[in-house]
């Protein structure tokens, strides 16, 4: 069974269904798409959507964008915003996972490495990856939990005051 269909990604999102498809990943970087992925453009120091054209090159079976691409695609009003809904429908959907996150100013990448380690033992366990620990990454992160995930930890880092607290709500440890 695949991660997302594009009928569930426009569901999740609101968004409009251009090209059917379904993805094994999410991405938001061309440099680590891999066959099967979701590429969603993000706009930020570089618009994702001059992106978009490469990641289905590279293998990528659709993308998430605000504005008409070629290619198949989910169209939404604000790609960040989607990302975010993204990760919560993972999370509704899956209401099985137990979720631990952790937090601090040292530490969690490795902490959350090793509490995955553990947590594969038990069963199908899932976590952040690298330090996504921050808006983007934690939504990221939910929105890449398979559906038949057991258990999760995720990394919730902040870099401004009251920034762990909306991140926690994603996750609802």
């Amino acid at each position: 069974m695949s991660l997302w269909t594009a009928d569930e990604i426009a569901r999740a999102t609101g968004g409009q269904v251009v090209g059917d498809f379904a993805v094994d990943g999410v991405s938001i970087d061309t440099r680590s798409i891999e066959t099967g992925d979701l590429f969603v453009a993000l706009a930020g120091v570089r618009d994702g959507h001059e992106f978009v054209a490469p990641a289905l090159a590279k293998g990528a079976t659709g993308a998430l964008v605000s504005q008409p691409v070629e290619g198949p695609h989910v169209l939404v009003d604000d790609t960040f915003k989607a990302l975010e809904k993204l990760g919560e429908f993972a999370r509704t959907r899956a209401p099985q996972v137990r979720r631990g996150a952790v937090t601090g100013s040292v530490g969690k990448t490795s902490v959350t490495q090793a509490v995955r380690a553990g947590l594969i033992l038990a069963g199908r366990a899932h976590s952040s990856v690298k330090s996504y620990n921050n808006h983007i990454g934690v939504p990221l992160t939910l929105a890449r939990m398979p559906r038949d995930t057991e258990r999760a930890v995720f990394e919730i880092g902040m870099n401004h005051a009251d920034e762990i607290t909306p991140l926690s709500r994603f996750v609802r440890p």
